[in-house]
């Protein structure tokens, strides 16, 4: 009798986006300029099992499906075991040709007409497990950011936050 024991890979826990602004600091016919701030929540058991406690973070801004801007990578510092932590990232995304091409008039329709604007993200992250080196990569759902009343230039996440799972 031959009896073949597994040994499958833990779970890797998804991580929620806390947090998210965009702000347009210039749009013109032909291009545009805006800042970008993310938090994300990691869940209490991704430190010191799957990322490491000192580690680079860097995130992608993707509008339907076209990356708009990569951070630079990041340092984090100092996690710690078994507690839920936020780590926060920033970009700047500064396109020229976007907004005159078809991207760019869905865009400033969302902007416009809409007063919302959903995004994509993708994160990489410092990976520790064991034999592996590099990184772990999650994408989220799209995160829907509506634009203050009355304002074509900040907008917040609105409604629920979402869940970035590793692939």
């Amino acid at each position: 009798m031959i009896v073949s024991l597994s040994v499958s890979e833990p779970q890797v826990p998804n991580i929620e986006l806390a947090s998210m602004d965009f702000k347009v600091l210039n749009i013109t016919q032909n291009g545009l300029s805006a800042k970008w701030d993310m938090s994300i929540r990691i869940s209490y058991n991704l430190p010191g099992h799957f990322i490491c406690l000192q580690g680079d973070l860097q995130a992608s801004l993707l509008y339907k499906n076209v990356t708009l801007a990569t951070s630079s990578s990041q340092k984090y510092y100092d996690l710690r075991y078994n507690i839920p932590q936020i780590l926060k990232v920033s970009a700047v995304v500064s396109e020229e040709d976007i907004i005159g091409g078809l991207i760019g008039k869905y865009f400033i329709k969302d902007v416009k007409e809409r007063k919302e604007i959903q995004f994509g993200t993708q994160f990489f992250l410092t990976d520790c497990r064991q034999d592996t080196t590099g990184v772990m990569s999650y994408a989220c759902d799209e995160a829907t950011l509506r634009f203050e009343p009355g304002s074509d230039m900040k907008a917040t996440v609105f409604g629920n936050h979402p869940t970035c799972t590793n692939f």
